[in-house]
């Protein structure tokens, strides 16, 4: 293991720097910095020194291409999906409203779906605010938004069938 510490002290400076560059918030970089640093431990017996630091700042790299690309299509698709959504003074169509509808969200979702989009945080602050990993906020987050589109689609199907009936 000293190995590994002695290439963390060395390199994480270095490491956190480049991401830091890459995608210009603090706590983002932190986060992918200790994503390189968890592979290279999980992959140290592979990874001969001398592929130092060539292959920190490779992964590195494409940590923070995944951070932009992942970022890219949240907006997207938060763009693409609030396009065809009635305007948000109609009170049928409030977050707080929509979450009323799906009785099958846990409080958890709740709070998840409110803070990423009543507050605009992202994955890692919303990690960071209830205890939850990064990972099981991107999972609470999928999950949610997949149960309020078929809360959503139910009743459409269910006007459009009684209207041709």
């Amino acid at each position: 293991m000293k190995d590994f510490d002695a290439v963390y002290g060395r390199w994480a400076g270095d490491v956190y720097r480049l991401c830091l560059r890459a995608v210009s918030r603090p706590e983002v970089a932190e986060d992918l910095t200790s994503d390189v640093f968890l592979l290279y431990h999980k992959d140290q017996a592979r990874v001969g020194e001398e592929m130092l630091p060539g292959w920190l700042f490779t992964v590195a790299k494409r940590r923070a291409a995944d951070y932009w690309r992942r970022r890219y299509l949240e907006q997207r698709w938060a763009a693409g999906q609030w396009e065809d959504v009635p305007a948000a003074a109609d009170p049928e169509f409030s977050l707080e409203s929509l979450l009323e509808r799906c009785a099958a969200l846990k409080p958890v979702h709740r709070i998840c779906l409110i803070l990423r989009f009543r507050h605009g945080m992202s994955r890692a602050e919303i990690a960071s605010r209830t205890g939850l990993s990064e990972l099981q906020v991107k999972g609470h987050l999928q999950y949610s938004l997949q149960l309020l589109r078929e809360t959503l689609l139910r009743p459409a199907a269910g006007n459009g069938e009684a209207s041709h009936a």
